[in-house]
């Protein structure tokens, strides 16, 4: 009789673990959802007119990769592939140290774009700071409906985790809550 009791305690224990666990498994962010936590927008020349944007001669958007979206999305994921393309240089020795940034733009009208004109806090990007090969993405006088991705570092002392940074290019700039504490 009293090793049924103690089954039944271990059971009992077991299961007190195990609901709580699998209840964060199932409200666990999805790598969208991720990203669009750790995402800002920036709108080149653009005008906000209640909710619409107008004039904006492109947008820019910034990823913030941390090691939560590195591991969720690396793999087998969800994740889209310029995600995943980008976010393998977490882990390279290029980012020790560093913070990494992912940036995504697209012109609307013809523009011309400078990477140097990126700014993340106090921090000018500069080309030294990218690391994805400038012949793979379109950089200088770009047309309509250009598009890009590229992946660059900022020092770490840029970034507070818990608190709001201002990034941007150029004078256009937003405010990005960095995830954390």
């Amino acid at each position: 009789m009293k090793n049924v009791f103690r089954v039944l305690n271990v059971c009992l224990v077991v299961c007190m673990v195990l609901v709580p666990v699998s209840e964060c498994v199932a409200r666990a962010l999805s790598v969208e959802e991720l990203v669009e936590e750790r995402s800002a927008n920036v709108w080149v020349e653009g005008q906000d007119l209640g909710g619409m944007i107008v004039g904006a001669r492109g947008q820019m958007t910034f990823v913030y990769v941390d090691n939560v979206l590195s591991r969720a999305s690396g793999g087998e994921s969800e994740a889209p592939e310029w995600l995943k393309w980008h976010v393998q240089h977490f882990l390279s020795d290029a980012v020790k140290g560093k913070i990494l940034f992912i940036c995504r733009y697209r012109a609307l009208i013809p523009w011309t774009f400078d990477p140097e004109q990126i700014f993340v806090g106090n921090y000018a990007v500069q080309w030294k700071d990218i690391l994805t090969r400038k012949d793979f993405f379109p950089h200088g006088e770009i047309s309509s409906d250009t598009a890009g991705v590229f992946a660059f570092v900022v020092p770490s002392e840029e970034i507070v985790p818990g608190k709001e940074i201002r990034l941007g290019y150029g004078e256009y700039a937003t405010k990005l809550r960095i995830p954390g504490r």
